[in-house]
């Protein structure tokens, strides 16, 4: 029976990276669109959040069946508990992908406009996030996990730097406030996603540790 849930936790948690790495390519091709005006990739984005939606389902239905069938305790317990937690937030990863791609093309509706410097920093900033968090959910890095809990600090900041920039430039009222609203909702997509690795990130210390370790680092 050990050997046999054994086997099954390694599948879930190769199922949960094949997850995780569906919503990191939407979050990157949402990303690339924006900057590169291409509403191919938008589109892409969009209807391909129905496959992270049903892989979500799948593997919250493996969930249940190892929970019912070997009623785990200790790490088996936090392990299944961890890759259940995580789930969620990869969906909601894919779901940031599926706005961002939105507001890409309503942007592409509009005049053309060169994106602020700093949301290329925080499109660059997100996708290591999501590169680190697939590194500390495979390896249940402790290490990794504590970093990306106290850089979401400065994605934060970031962020803010970003929407201070929007809000100047909409204060002249010469200029079309669309396209800076649009700018606001794209950062703050990006944002979302790297909460979402920090919240995978803190369920991997629940993993590992057995502790809670939500709203801290430490």
């Amino acid at each position: 029976m050990e050997r046999i849930i054994e086997a099954d936790l390694q599948r879930l948690k190769t199922e949960t990276l094949t997850a995780f790495h569906m919503a990191q390519v939407a979050v990157d091709k949402a990303a690339r669109s924006v900057f590169e005006r291409d509403p191919a990739l938008a589109d892409a984005v969009i209807t391909g959040d129905a496959a992270i939606d049903v892989k979500e389902c799948a593997l919250d239905a493996e969930i249940l069946r190892m929970l019912a069938l070997y009623q785990p305790v200790a790490s088996d317990l936090r392990a299944i508990v961890g890759c259940m937690r995580i789930v969620g937030d990869i969906e909601r990863i894919g779901d940031q992908a599926v706005n961002i791609a939105e507001r890409g093309l309503i942007l592409m509706e509009l005049a053309p406009f060169a994106p602020p410097p700093k949301l290329g920093e925080l499109a660059a900033a997100t996708r290591d996030f999501l590169a680190n968090t697939a590194v500390c959910f495979t390896n249940l890095d402790m290490t990794m996990a504590k970093r990306l809990c106290e850089e979401a600090d400065e994605i934060l900041e970031l962020n803010i730097s970003i929407l201070k920039e929007m809000a100047e430039f909409m204060r002249d009222a010469a200029r079309p406030v669309e396209r800076a609203v649009q700018v606001c909702f794209i950062a703050h997509g990006l944002k979302r996603v790297c909460d979402q690795c920090t919240n995978i990130a803190e369920s991997v210390v629940f993993t590992r540790e057995g502790a809670c370790s939500r709203h801290r680092c430490d």
